[in-house]
């Protein structure tokens, strides 16, 4: 009866799901708009002046354009400062990330397929022009004045960018699945009729040509516009306020940002703990 009873408590045992990877820590706080910043860190995730699209877009690996929600989504603002207990992989971070936004804002998505139209980056015949790198730590990343520079940097980057900026979805199918250093500028492909058809916050009518063009001539990557099956990420469900960074004796606090050299955070109490 007993080697029963040990038999039954062990398979019980297996049968309970593992637990969600989680942060050790996190504060979330709304903030206005404002450049992006994403860093991640061996331990950490540093998220500044991200709406919630981008958040959901990081945490599931996907595009702005892959996630389908609310129109909201882009409306409410936030800097996310996270610890995990240990040393983790990016997509370690990933999970915690999504663990977090079902924790704080009650996030639930599911995935599902949709034909669209895409660019779809592939080498050219001639082969490309990146520079293959041997790259330890976090790469760098840069765009501004028309110009794109990655130092140690990935494809998926690139992709990821050129998605944001010409908001449709970019398909990596280059095969290239290293670190490169390499520089794109855009600029020399503009014609004075694009410049004047741009507006504030919106590229000119013609902008995949011009990137296609550029990434052709500058990288060897050849751009092409297809219908192509793209994964989605739909919200289900979300709320505009996360609920409080609460401790472990339910004070509220705030991470005020990483220490540098990875030394931690800043940890600021801003209210008693809880009766």
């Amino acid at each position: 009866m007993r080697i029963a009873l040990l038999l039954l408590t062990s398979v019980a045992a297996l049968a309970q799901p593992a637990p969600s990877p989680a942060f050790e820590v996190a504060s979330i706080r709304s903030v206005q708009p404002g450049n992006e910043s994403i860093e991640t860190g061996p331990a950490s995730l540093t998220m500044r002046y991200v709406h919630l699209t981008a958040c959901v877009r990081w945490a599931y690996g996907v595009q702005d354009v892959q996630v389908s929600g609310p129109p909201w989504l882009g409306d409410v603002w936030f800097d996310i400062f996270a610890k995990s207990a240990n040393a983790v992989s990016v997509a370690e971070l990933r999970a915690m990330l999504r663990t977090l936004l079902a924790e704080r804002f009650k996030l639930a998505v599911h995935r599902d397929s949709k034909e669209m139209t895409a660019l779809v980056l592939t080498v050219g015949k001639d082969g490309h022009e990146l520079k293959a790198v041997d790259t330890e730590g976090s790469p760098s990343f840069e765009a501004g004045n028309e110009k794109v520079k990655g130092k140690g940097a990935t494809v998926a980057q690139l992709a990821d960018f050129i998605a944001r900026e010409l908001r449709v979805p970019v398909v990596d199918r280059t095969g290239l699945a290293g670190r490169y250093d390499y520089v794109l500028d855009i600029g020399p492909y503009f014609s004075e009729e694009s410049r004047k058809a741009m507006g504030p916050n919106s590229p000119p009518p013609d902008a995949n040509a011009i990137v296609a063009v550029a990434m052709q001539k500058e990288l060897g990557i050849k751009v092409e516009a297809k219908k192509v099956p793209v994964e989605i990420v739909v919200v289900d469900r979300v709320e505009k306020t996360p609920t409080e960074n609460l401790d472990e004796s339910g004070a509220r606090f705030s991470l005020t940002g990483p220490l540098p050299h990875g030394r931690g955070s800043v940890r600021v109490c801003v209210s008693e703990p809880r009766a």
